[in-house]
């Protein structure tokens, strides 16, 4: 079975290779992941180890915020009263074409939440939240515990849920 490393995204990736069948994730890998990585948020690839300059996924995390009335009532009367809530954008994740079917994507998955929820002993983060590209990626966040903010397409899971995950 092969064994695989997540990483930050480096000049040893080999970005090119990549094509997971979804031409916007392929383009930001290929075209803008160096430029934007550690500036608009971060870049993880996962490889084998045997062959670690192969992506066989990646995602983004990155600050974002939103609105505290985006947030259903219920969790609105838990949290301080300031207009934008501090949350974590995971803003793209993908396997590669030929590594799909090895359960990749809920590896990736796991690793950025548990980044995410690490992240918040240095910097504040309510939640995490993903924007689904299709209803099979939005079935795929939600199957691991992401629910929709009320009146958007967005899904969330707040931090106390992902410390409960115990990643």
């Amino acid at each position: 079975m092969t064994k695989f490393a997540c990483q930050l995204l480096d000049e040893k990736h080999d970005r090119a290779g990549f094509s997971c069948g979804t031409l916007s994730l392929d383009d930001f890998l290929k075209t803008k992941a160096r430029k934007e990585n550690r500036t608009y948020g971060a870049v993880i690839v996962l490889s084998p180890i045997h062959e670690s300059s192969r992506i066989a996924g990646y995602y983004t995390l990155s600050s974002h915020s939103l609105d505290l009335s985006d947030l259903p009532e219920a969790l609105r009367k838990k949290i301080p009263k300031y207009p934008d809530v501090p949350v974590t954008l995971l803003g793209r994740l993908a396997v590669a074409s030929n590594f799909q079917g090895q359960r990749l994507g809920e590896r990736l998955l796991m690793d950025a939440l548990k980044r995410a929820h690490d992240a918040t002993t240095d910097v504040g983060s309510y939640a995490v939240v993903v924007d689904p590209l299709h209803v099979a990626a939005r079935a795929f966040y939600e199957k691991y515990g992401f629910e929709e903010l009320p009146g958007t397409d967005r899904l969330f899971m707040i931090m106390d849920m992902i410390a409960k995950l115990r990643l």
